[in-house]
């Protein structure tokens, strides 16, 4: 026997009892859970972004001061940078001074030696220490003029022991007196080859005439040859009514002449003028490469006198003339590149 749970009767002989709900939770403890748990997630929320925001700075300060490291070893490369070059560039200059000063006191005591008054005596160690420098600088005549430096010095100094070209009464010889007179010459003639390029012959300046100058364009019309017939034009038939009916006497001789063979006309061709050149001009891409080769050689060098003749002719392989307006052309473009970049630059 069962009981019914809403009013505690028996069922089949067993009793039940009363039901009895489990309690719930009333509304202001579940505002307060829900107030507590938004103020544990805001909590957390904070934390986060604290944490975030320490972590940004701890990023941000060690890349700092890496790129402050990194700047300092670049600027202390930098100054030691500079510094070997101004040492060297210091030590050369020293090196050079110190050369000069010794080469240029045996030259001017053999210029003494041999008769030179003291006003103008000093020239003669000038012109030969320009002349190594301007050797040195433009890359030629570098053993030549080191060569004289020696000699001038050796023969002053074997002279000045009585060792060589003086008499015994200490008089310089005249051979002496002749080869030192003509040093000034011999430099003046150096330096012109030096710094001017060999003069062309009457060929050559045709022959750059004819360079600077396009190769004239053939007119199609006139390149193209127009067949003229030489053949006599068509006589005009006569009609048939005007004309007579020939004879037949005449008709046997016309049959008995053979006839004359046809004049066979041929075409002629008309002349063409062509103009062609003296020589062949050479594409303006090859002269544009050979200036361009001529220019990267002068910045790799620092100067566009650095360059010579010689270089010129190796890298154009053509003669000395047109050898030397190829670098001329590449000086006059290095020096205007080079003026631009400094404007840039400033």
């Amino acid at each position: 026997m069962n009981t019914d749970p809403l009013s505690g009767r028996r069922v089949n002989g067993t009793a039940l009892g009363d039901f009895r709900p489990l309690p719930l939770a009333s509304d202001d403890q579940a505002q307060a859970a829900r107030a507590e748990a938004e103020a544990l997630l805001a909590q957390a929320n904070r934390m986060h972004r604290q944490a975030k925001e320490e972590a940004d700075r701890t990023v941000t300060a060690a890349r700092t001061e890496a790129q402050r490291l990194r700047d300092e070893a670049r600027a202390e490369t930098e100054r030691r940078a500079k510094r070997d070059d101004s040492f060297d560039t210091w030590a050369a200059r020293a090196v050079i001074a110190g050369a000069v000063g010794l080469t240029a006191s045996g030259e001017y005591s053999l210029a003494r030696m041999v008769g030179f008054d003291g006003a103008v005596a000093w020239l003669l160690p000038f012109v030969i220490d320009v002349y190594v420098i301007q050797a040195f600088r433009r890359h030629r005549d570098i053993v030549p003029a080191i060569g004289l430096t020696i000699t001038a010095n050796v023969i002053y100094h074997l002279a000045d022991a009585g060792l060589f070209g003086l008499s015994p009464a200490g008089r310089p010889a005249w051979w002496l007196i002749a080869l030192v007179a003509s040093v000034a010459s011999l430099i003046l003639w150096r330096m012109h080859q030096m710094v001017t390029p060999p003069k062309a012959s009457r060929e050559s300046r045709k022959r750059r005439r004819s360079e600077s100058q396009q190769a004239p364009v053939e007119s199609p019309r006139e390149s193209e040859s127009v067949p003229v017939s030489l053949s006599p034009p068509p006589a005009p038939q006569p009609s048939r009514e005007s004309a007579p009916e020939p004879s037949r006497e005449s008709a046997r001789e016309s049959e008995s002449t053979p006839a004359p063979k046809p004049r066979e006309s041929k075409p002629r061709h008309r002349k063409t003028a062509k103009r062609e050149s003296a020589r062949k001009v050479a594409p303006i891409g090859d002269i544009d490469r050979e200036t361009d080769a001529l220019i990267a050689l002068m910045r790799e060098r620092g100067d566009a006198e650095k360059v010579g003749l010689g270089d010129a002719k190796r890298i154009t392989g053509k003669a000395d003339a047109t050898a030397a307006r190829r670098l001329s052309a590449a000086r006059s473009q290095y020096r205007r590149e080079t003026t631009t970049d400094q404007q840039t630059g400033n």
